[in-house]
């Protein structure tokens, strides 16, 4: 088989898979939960396929330059990618970022005739690509559910990819006079984007479909009492050993709520449920009896359950109170193993709170883990 033969192959391949994660990050992500996020990831799949089709309709017609213009576009895709997990976290995204890096990729890919100018341009073109796979895995380092399985696909890909680019920009300096040669760069290239583009699959529809941020609030109490009570007790009959209960309470809430108003303490008490709500997967149930106090029934080991209730106080301690009231918002978590009460609901919730309380009377800001 010679290399143009495997080029051809891994075109298709790539457009196939393309067209596949396309189809499922809008029809069981963006669809199902539409955010800003999933719409720049479904955009960022929609780019690759798009232009994995132009590109293998430029091999199949022996024409270049539509060749070279569809591997220009795609190299965009990956900053789509950062530009949904920064809106996931609720920052700036800039999409237009990628959209640039795409124009501005096929233009100069179509552009550039001489051999040695364009493997340099392919080779830089690459390296820019993978910059944002870097700054996607340094994104990814903000989740509260980075260390979920599911995420691990993206995360090492990403680093992967960065490594490649740093590797064929270097073997093309390093060498000069072949740095024209762009036959193993290609091959290289065809197949981290098609490993890239299985991995996001992966990963992004359990960021939307799974985890995705802002979607949720805490439920009525009577709801969430039969729901959480429903899961626990089919949890018990499976004996499944990584369910806990949760109380997530402000400091000090009285004296919140009188210092701030009515109408403040409304609005302070909605950011606050937000990030509870933001911070947990969305198999969490969430429930609220009184305003200022959380319970969360949820199922997770114990290190990624720790490092999302680390992220949870973090993150409360940073919601804006300026124009609520003039003190730093915090709050307390009494964290309950569900074995611990036998899987009942009504006596985790009690032994919940006593741990809650304990956190605040320590200081707050803070968590108690009873151990069963």
């Amino acid at each position: 088989m010679t290399p143009s033969d495997v080029l051809s192959n891994l075109g298709l391949a790539q457009a196939t898979v393309a067209t596949l994660g396309t189809v499922m990050i809008i029809g069981l992500g963006f669809l199902h939960r539409p955010s800003r996020s999933a719409l720049l990831w479904s955009l960022a799949f929609v780019l690759a396929m798009t232009s994995t089709w132009v590109s293998v309709t430029g091999a199949i017609l022996d024409d270049e330059t539509v060749r070279r213009a569809g591997l220009g576009l795609m190299l965009g895709a990956p900053a789509l990618i950062w530009s949904g997990f920064r809106a996931r976290r609720g920052v700036r995204s800039m999409p237009w970022l990628g959209a640039l890096q795409a124009v501005v990729t096929a233009a100069v890919f179509v552009t550039v005739a001489d051999l040695s100018a364009y493997g340099l341009a392919f080779r830089l073109a690459f390296v820019g690509a993978a910059v944002f796979a870097g700054l996607t895995l340094g994104e990814m380092r903000h989740a509260a559910d980075r260390l979920e399985r599911l995420a691990l696909p993206l995360a090492i890909v990403s680093a992967a990819f960065v490594a490649l680019g740093v590797a064929i920009l270097v073997s093309g300096l390093s060498a000069p006079a072949s740095i024209g040669d762009l036959s193993l760069a290609r091959i290289l290239n065809g197949l981290a984007m098609l490993v890239f583009l299985v991995c996001a699959t992966v990963s992004l529809l359990y960021f939307t479909s799974v985890s995705p941020a802002g979607q949720r609030a805490a439920s009525s109490w009577p709801h969430f009492v039969v729901t959480a009570s429903d899961r626990l007790r089919r949890a018990a009959r499976s004996r499944e050993e990584s369910w806990a209960v949760l109380t997530v309470r402000l400091d000090d809430p009285q004296h919140l709520r009188s210092a701030a108003g009515e109408n403040a303490w409304m609005r302070l008490v909605g950011d606050f449920e937000t990030v509870v709500a933001e911070t947990f997967p969305a198999e969490a149930d969430l429930g609220r009896e009184v305003r200022g106090r959380v319970v969360v029934v949820v199922a997770r080991p114990d290190s990624i359950l720790r490092e999302q209730v680390r992220t949870l106080l973090r993150r409360i301690t940073e919601i804006d109170s300026s124009a609520y009231v003039g003190v730093q918002v915090s709050a307390s978590v009494g964290w309950v193993p569900a074995e611990m009460a036998d899987f009942d609901l009504p006596a985790l919730i009690v032994e919940a709170d006593r741990a809650a309380l304990q956190a605040t009377r320590q200081g707050g800001d803070r968590w108690e883990r009873l151990r069963a």
